[in-house]
């Protein structure tokens, strides 16, 4: 049997008999990047809308978190590693001060950006008198591989500086607010083929909403989109899985092994979001001599410092909670582009407002400076 294309999935979308706006929650940033790397939003009926959601590890990290890193590069004798986005997130501090990874490179910190977890290990070993702390931020699927690498085991120079994040927690957060901005949701496909499908059954069971795990080809990701309008359309709601060549039920077992193994699930807090009960990761006691934070302490200033959810104008609060869209916001293409970031939707290949921009989405001309930001 011919395997279906985009574009009969499309065909098929347009042919639903949808007579009002349906709003469908893109969770994933790597999803956004497919919808505008394909054109998608501009060929779907105006009845569909695709709102993106906080799956960007990028833009949920902790400004403090952020700031952490920056002043143990700039006042410890070490080596500090991390995914090259985290190196331009901004954080708010006075001008004049170091306020990325970046800077505190051109500053003169040793700050070193990386691709793959293996490449910290690599430093490691190859820099043997040398301490080398490696900036983690990232969802389940960034956390596996580095789970197993702890496993594996690292040299004692190698300690960790963890920021990671479960993704299904915000998810529920949302879901449990007083205004729901979305009609039904589609799931990450990575993340569910770590942690398996049957994470997402919570939409479903609980809150009684159309949900699907998409992949990251167009076909994919229509599919899913497909499935919940459809959901949508006759009344009923089930976890349809439109990426079943990677997703199973119970996800990775090796993987999910290696995550229980070396870390511990504790409340973490999400930036734009606040506190989440049980969706950050911290190292497990038994290796807490990797952890950077209990080596150095918080280190000169880092109590004292950022505990914003964003910069003063910039709405990707409310972007990442779905509650407006990136060209909504009135910095958007205006003091923020991916050049010169303000907020950090802006700075990842995944974040919405980066996303957006790339895609040639520009600033909305009816948007206005909040109230009180002397725009």
């Amino acid at each position: 049997m011919r395997m279906r294309t985009a574009a009969d999935w499309l065909q098929a979308i347009r042919g639903l008999p949808l007579r009002q706006e349906v709003r469908v929650l893109n969770v994933c940033g790597g999803h956004e990047r497919t919808m505008a790397q394909a054109g998608l939003r501009g060929v779907l009926p105006p009845t569909v809308k695709i709102i993106p959601g906080p799956g960007c590890p990028v833009c949920i990290c902790p400004e403090e978190d952020v700031f952490e890193a920056i002043q143990l590069a700039l006042t410890q004798p070490v080596t500090l590693v991390a995914f090259g986005d985290m190196l331009r997130v901004p954080v708010g501090v006075p001008k004049g001060q170091v306020r990325s990874l970046e800077q505190a490179k051109a500053a003169g910190a040793d700050v070193r950006p990386l691709a793959s977890p293996e490449q910290a290990l690599a430093i490691a070993r190859d820099n043997p008198a040398r301490t080398v702390v490696f900036f983690v931020a990232g969802f389940e699927t960034t956390l596996a591989p580095v789970a197993a690498m702890i496993r594996q085991g690292v040299p004692d120079n190698l300690l960790f500086l963890m920021s990671g994040r479960l993704t299904w927690p915000a998810v529920a957060m949302l879901l449990e607010s007083a205004d729901v901005a979305f009609d039904a949701l589609v799931a990450p496909g990575h993340v569910a083929t770590v942690m398996g499908s049957d994470e997402w059954q919570f939409v479903v069971r609980d809150h009684q909403m159309p949900a699907a795990i998409g992949g990251f080809k167009p076909e994919s990701l229509l599919a899913a989109v497909y499935s919940v309008l459809r959901q949508q359309l006759e009344g009923q709601a089930f976890l349809d899985n439109c990426y079943a060549e990677s997703v199973r039920p119970a996800g990775n077992r090796i993987a999910r092994q290696c995550l229980d193994d070396t870390l511990e699930v504790v409340d973490a807090r999400w930036r734009g979001i606040g506190t989440i009960p049980s969706s950050g990761f911290r190292l497990r006691p038994a290796l807490a001599h990797l952890d950077a934070r209990l080596k150095f302490g918080p280190g000169p200033g880092v109590e004292r410092g950022p505990h914003r959810e964003m910069p003063p104008g910039c709405d990707c609060a409310r972007v990442i909670l779905g509650k407006v869209l990136p060209s909504d916001c009135y910095l958007y293409g205006r003091a923020c582009t991916p050049r010169t970031p303000v907020g950090p939707c802006m700075v990842s290949d995944e974040g919405a407002c980066h996303v957006w921009w790339t895609g040639g989405v520009r600033a909305n001309p009816q948007a206005r400076p909040p109230a009180g930001t002397g725009s």
